[in-house]
């Protein structure tokens, strides 16, 4: 079952939220989701993170409590809900429209790497247990699936388990190992 007794997934929409750039649109969005959308979706706020090339500053930052306060302060009260296990966001609900959930996704001002169970495939077939984590720590599954030396599909499902463990347990804990 999805939120609030809904059948399965539902829409998220995320966004990425920068100073001075779109902070002064955050209630804008939320009464998107809940006006245009009716509640049918998820809007997510994330923190701007630090990746190669994206010139990132901490003078362009907001945080999770700071888009609170935006909100808050545009007029729109929030009602904190709760979270599930080892969920990556954090979410709220404005109380007269409590079928919209509004999110913030908080892994630069308050980090949920210890227990965050995600693991991702990039596009080309690499496994990631990080979004921070550097792409030395990237396996290639799509290499490991080419190279196979057994015809036996049990023992490529074996070989693929093996290598995909090993990366889970190679995971850091705190922002894909940047600053521990």
């Amino acid at each position: 079952t999805g939120p609030n007794g809904t059948g399965g997934s539902r829409v998220k929409i995320n966004c990425v939220v920068m100073k001075n750039f779109n902070d002064d649109e955050l209630v804008d969005f939320v009464n998107m989701a809940t006006d245009t959308f009716g509640g049918d979706v998820d809007m997510r706020f994330i923190e701007w993170m630090p990746f190669n090339d994206n010139a990132w500053s901490r003078s362009r930052f907001v945080s999770y409590q700071d888009m609170v306060d935006k909100i808050t302060n545009g007029g729109l009260p929030l009602e904190r809900i709760i979270d599930g296990p080892n969920d990556t966001t954090k979410w709220w609900q404005v109380p007269q429209k409590d079928s919209t959930r509004i999110g913030f996704i908080t892994s630069m001002s308050e980090h949920f790497c210890s227990t965050c169970n995600r693991l991702r495939i990039t596009a080309d077939g690499k496994i990631k247990t990080c979004l921070f984590g550097s792409n030395e720590k990237e396996v290639s599954l799509k290499d490991i699936m080419r190279q196979s030396s057994s015809d036996d599909p049990r023992q490529q499902e074996d070989d693929l388990s093996r290598v995909i463990h090993a990366a889970v347990q190679r995971k850091t804990f705190a922002l894909g190992g940047h600053g521990s």
